[in-house]
Order: structure tokens, then C-alpha cells, then sequence
């Protein structure tokens, strides 16, 4: 039982590790969409300067020209810092870059949806034996079975804990009352000692 108890606590430490690690994934998308979202704000004023002063301009029969190449040189420098944060993202979440246009491909793709380029997985690149993709779909299913078992274990441990509560429970209302029956048979014992 107690060897059962530390593997559960190593398990219950291990699922606990794995969802900090998933929370704390979870808090570095969202302050790089933070900061896409900042991007892209500033975006949105610069190009309304920037369409205002054209238009102004325009409407004044004039060229546009060095005024506007500031504002355009600051929004093409977000973009890319905003197409630098999506990277990171969907690489967080398992994504690739298509070799072929650049562009990011769901983990669960084979072809790019962009270009129809077949996606070559970090894994793929790594070696070109058919084998290693088996493996890897082998050692992916066994990831989701170990959290499954990791989930049942949880739900086993939590149930093993409310029965020892209850027993524990129990064995003390029974302590209690074998206690007082005790309690109640030496009390006659000594009335009737005292009788005699």
C-alpha cells in the first residue's frame, strides 16, 4: 500500500509539473498576443495618420512622399514583429514552418494549406527513416495514454483519500462507543462493588 501511495505521489508531482509547464505556456501566448494586439494598435493610428496625410495630400493635388515613408517604414517594422510573435505561438503549439512559403502549418497537417507543400515535421528533418515517424506516432499515443492513467490514478487517489477519511470516520466512532460501553460496564462493576 505504501509503495502504492509514493508512485501515486510521484504521479500526482509529475501531472502537476506537466500542467505548469501547460499554464505557464498558456500565460507566454497570451502576452505575446498582448503585444501583437499593441502592434497592431499602433498600427491602426499610424495608418490612419498616414491615410489621412495621403488623402490631404491628395487632396491638395500634391505627391506623396518623405512624410509617408516614415509611417510606412513603422508599420512594416510591426508587421514583422507581429509575424515574429504568431512564429513563436503556433510553435508553442506544436506548428512548423512550411519550407516552402514560409508560412505556419498546424501540427496536425501533412500539406501546407497555403502552398500544398507536404510538411516535413522536426522529426522528419531530423531523419529520413519511414521508422522514426512510426516511432514517433508510437510514442505519441503512449504520451496520451500516460495521461490517461495519469488521470485515473488521480481519480483513484481521491477516492482512496475519501475512503480513508470515512474509515477514519468510522474507527473513531467505533473507538468512541466501545469507549463509553467500557466506561458504562465499570461504572456497574463499581456500583456493585460498592454494594456489597
Amino acid at each position: 500500500m505504501r509503495d502504492f501511495l509514493e508512485d501515486l505521489g510521484k504521479r500526482i508531482g509529475e501531472t502537476a509539473e506537466t500542467m505548469t509547464n501547460m499554464a505557464g505556456d498558456a500565460i507566454e501566448i497570451q502576452r505575446m498576443k498582448g503585444q501583437i494586439r499593441s502592434l497592431a494598435r499602433g498600427n491602426a493610428v499610424d495608418l490612419m495618420e498616414l491615410g489621412k496625410t495621403i488623402y490631404d495630400r491628395y487632396k491638395a493635388g500634391g505627391e506623396v512622399g518623405e512624410e509617408a515613408a516614415g509611417r510606412c517604414d513603422a508599420i512594416k517594422d510591426r508587421e514583422a514583429a507581429i509575424g515574429e510573435y504568431e512564429k513563436k505561438i503556433a510553435k508553442i503549439k506544436g506548428a512548423s514552418e512550411c519550407s516552402n512559403c514560409g508560412k505556419m502549418v498546424g501540427k496536425d497537417m501533412a500539406f501546407c494549406p497555403y502552398c500544398g507543400e507536404k510538411v516535413i515535421s522536426d522529426a522528419e528533418e531530423e531523419s529520413d527513416d519511414p521508422s522514426d515517424d512510426y516511432a514517433s506516432q508510437v510514442r505519441e499515443k503512449m504520451a496520451d495514454a500516460a495521461e490517461k492513467v495519469a488521470g485515473k490514478a488521480d481519480e483513484a487517489a481521491r477516492k482512496v483519500g475519501d475512503m480513508a477519511e470515512k474509515a477514519a470516520a468510522k474507527t473513531g466512532d467505533i473507538a468512541e462507543k466501545a469507549a463509553e460501553k467500557i466506561n458504562d460496564a465499570a461504572e456497574k462493576v463499581s456500583d456493585k462493588l460498592n454494594e456489597k
